[in-house]
C-alpha cells in the first residue's frame, strides 16, 4: 500500500513505492511535456508554415482525447508541409514518425530527432540514399517499434502518415501495415488494456502545390483495437499461434478501417476522368458569390463545399442517368471555358457582382491598406527571403529539373527554412546598429530635454547596449508577427484595386458579361440540381 504522503500535490510522487510491470500513465501522461529546445523549434516550425499558408484551420479536434495513448494516423498529400501544418492547430507536442533521411541530415539531423521528437523509420525506397544494408535495416525499424511503443504507452501523441510517402495524388493510396504493428504492440505491453485511441485524420488543401494556399486538416472519431476484433479476456495467455492469428485480423481490419475512415475525411477522386471536371465546377462554383465567404477564415466552408461537389459528381457518374447529367455538365463547362478564352475575360470579372455591401467592402480595405501601408511593408519584408526562396526552388525542382511536385514541395520548405535562418540574424544585428547608433542618442537627448521624463536620460547614456538588444529583439518580433496582418491587409488592398478596375472594365464589356454570366448560371443551376438529387 503506497504511504499517505503519496497523495500530496506536487511532491507526492517522492513518496510513491514501486510497482512491478508497467504503469498506466493516465492523467500523469507526458502529453504535455517536452524539452525546453522543442517550444521554440515548434515556434519555427508555425513561422514557416504561415509563410507557405494564409490560413491554417482544422475540423474536429474535440476528436482528440485529451489524455491517454492516441494515435495520430493521416494522409500524406503534401511532404514535409503536412507535418509542419499539423504543428500549428495541435496544442502538445507530437511525436512523428519520419523517414531517416531527415533525422540523417548533417548538422539539424539529430536536433530534429531529440526536440522535434521525429522517430526515424527506414524505409526500403531510400536504401540507395541511406547504403544501409538490409540487417541494418531492420535493426533500425525494431528500434523505432521499440521508441514509438514507449511513446504511445507513456501518453505522448503520436503521428504516423499511412501512406508510406507522401504523394500528390487526387485519392488516397492503399494505407499501409505499419501503424497497426505499432498499435498491437503498444496494447500487448497491457494485455490489449491500454485503451490505446485511434484517430484518422486527413488534409484539406485548396490549391495544393501552391504558395500561399489554405489549409484544413480534418480529425474523425477515435477508434479502439477492441471494436475492430472480438479479443479474448486475457490476449497474453494465449500460445504465440494464436495471438499471431488475432493479429492478423486485428491488423486487417485497422487496415480497412482507417482507408474507410480517412477517404470519409478528405477529397478523393477514384476515377482520373472526373478530375478536371469536379476542379472545374469546383473553381466556378465556390468561387460565386452567394457561395463564396472570402479568402480568410473560410476554408472549412470551401472544404465542404468542395466535397460536397467531389462526392456528388462520383456518386452521379455511378448511375446510368446520373453519368448523362455529368456528361452534360462536363460540355456546359467546356462552353463556358471556352467563351471566357474568346472574350479574353477572367472568371473573377464575370463572377463579380456590384452592391453597396461589395463596394463598402472594398473601399474598406483600399483605405485599411492606405493607413496600415507602414505597417504591411514591416511585416511583408520580414518574409521576402523565405518566399522568394520557396518560390525558386519549388520552379527549380519541378519546371528545370522535371521532379515530381512533391519534391518541389520538401525542396521549397527547405529553401524557404534556411532563407530565414540566414536572414533573421542579419535583421536583428541591423536592427541593433540602429538603435546603438541613431534611436539611442535621440532617445537620450529627448530625455534630456523633457520636462517629465529628464530623470530617465541616464538610462540610453549608462545602459546604451542593453536597451539596443532589447530593441532590436522587439524589433524583430514585431516584424515577424505583423506577417499575417501585412498579409491580410495587402490582400484586402489588391481585393480593392481589382474591384476598381473591374468596375471600369463592366462598363465597356457590359454586354460581353451579360452572356457569360448567362452561362455562368447554367453552370451552376446544373450543379445545383445534381447535388439535389445526388448529395445526402
Amino acid at each position: 500500500m503506497n504511504n499517505p504522503l503519496s497523495r500530496l500535490p506536487v511532491v507526492g510522487k517522492w513518496f510513491r513505492e514501486p510497482v512491478a510491470g508497467r504503469v498506466y500513465h493516465g492523467i500523469d501522461s507526458i502529453r504535455r511535456r517536452a524539452s525546453l529546445f522543442h517550444y521554440p523549434l515548434r515556434a519555427f516550425f508555425r513561422a514557416v508554415a504561415r509563410t507557405q499558408h494564409s490560413e491554417i484551420q482544422a475540423i474536429g479536434l474535440e476528436n482528440i482525447p485529451p489524455d491517454g495513448a492516441v494515435f495520430l494516423v493521416g494522409n500524406h498529400p503534401n511532404s514535409y508541409v503536412d507535418f509542419l501544418n499539423l504543428s500549428v492547430v495541435l496544442r502538445h507536442p507530437v511525436a512523428t514518425a519520419a523517414k531517416d533521411t531527415i533525422t540523417k541530415t548533417p548538422l539539424v539531423g539529430g536536433f530534429l530527432r531529440d526536440y522535434a521528437l521525429l522517430v526515424p523509420v527506414s524505409r526500403v525506397q531510400d536504401k540507395e540514399e541511406t547504403g544501409a544494408t538490409e540487417e541494418e535495416r531492420a535493426a533500425a525499424n525494431e528500434e523505432m517499434v521499440r521508441e514509438a511503443v514507449e511513446l504511445l504507452v507513456r501518453g505522448r501523441l503520436f503521428n504516423i502518415y499511412a501512406e508510406g510517402r507522401s504523394t500528390d495524388a487526387r485519392r488516397l493510396n492503399k494505407i499501409k501495415l505499419g501503424f497497426m504493428m505499432l498499435a498491437i504492440q503498444a496494447e500487448k505491453a497491457y494485455d490489449f488494456k491500454l485503451n490505446l485511441r485511434i484517430v484518422p485524420y486527413g488534409y484539406f488543401y485548396d490549391r495544393i502545390n501552391k504558395f500561399q494556399s489554405s489549409v484544413c486538416i480534418i480529425f474523425g472519431r477515435p477508434f479502439k483495437l477492441r471494436s475492430l476484433v472480438e479479443l479474448p479476456a486475457n490476449f497474453l495467455s494465449l500460445s504465440a499461434k494464436e495471438q499471431l492469428v488475432y493479429e492478423k485480423k486485428l491488423m486487417l481490419a485497422g487496415k480497412e478501417k482507417l482507408q474507410s475512415e480517412i477517404e470519409k475525411l478528405i477529397i478523393s477522386i477514384h476515377d482520373p476522368k472526373l478530375v478536371y471536371l469536379i476542379d472545374g465546377i469546383t473553381a466556378v462554383y465556390v468561387l460565386s458569390p452567394v457561395k463564396y465567404m472570402g479568402p480568410f477564415e473560410n476554408v472549412r466552408e470551401k472544404y465542404a463545399l468542395c466535397k460536397m461537389i467531389s462526392e456528388t459528381i462520383q456518386i452521379a457518374a455511378k448511375s446510368e442517368e446520373g453519368a448523362v447529367r455529368v456528361e452534360t455538365l462536363k460540355l456546359l463547362l467546356k462552353d463556358y471555358q471556352t467563351s471566357l478564352a474568346e472574350a479574353r475575360v477572367a472568371d473573377a470579372l464575370v463572377r463579380r457582382e456590384y452592391t453597396w455591401t461589395s463596394l463598402g467592402y472594398h473601399l474598406k480595405g483600399l483605405v485599411m491598406g492606405i493607413l496600415y501601408a507602414p505597417l504591411s511593408f514591416y511585416g511583408y519584408l520580414a518574409n521576402v527571403p523565405s518566399r522568394q526562396a520557396a518560390r525558386f526552388m519549388r520552379y527549380y525542382v519541378i519546371e528545370v529539373k522535371k521532379r515530381p511536385m512533391v519534391d518541389g514541395d520538401e525542396q521549397s520548405i527547405l529553401a524557404a527554412a534556411a532563407a530565414g535562418a540566414i536572414a533573421y540574424p542579419i535583421y536583428y544585428i541591423v536592427a541593433y546598429y540602429l538603435f546603438r547608433h541613431f534611436v539611442m542618442p535621440w532617445m537620450n537627448g529627448f530625455l534630456s530635454i523633457s520636462t517629465h521624463l529628464k530623470d530617465l536620460a541616464f538610462l540610453p547614456a549608462e545602459h546604451p547596449v542593453f536597451l539596443s538588444i532589447l530593441g532590436a529583439t522587439g524589433a524583430v518580433y514585431l516584424m515577424a508577427r505583423l506577417w499575417r496582418f501585412s498579409l491580410f491587409h495587402g490582400r484586402r488592398f489588391r481585393q480593392g484595386v481589382r474591384f476598381l478596375l473591374d468596375a471600369i472594365s463592366e462598363i465597356f464589356l457590359r454586354s460581353k458579361l451579360q452572356k457569360l454570366r448567362e452561362k455562368r448560371s447554367e453552370l451552376i443551376d446544373a450543379m445545383d440540381f445534381l447535388i439535389g438529387d445526388y448529395y445526402h
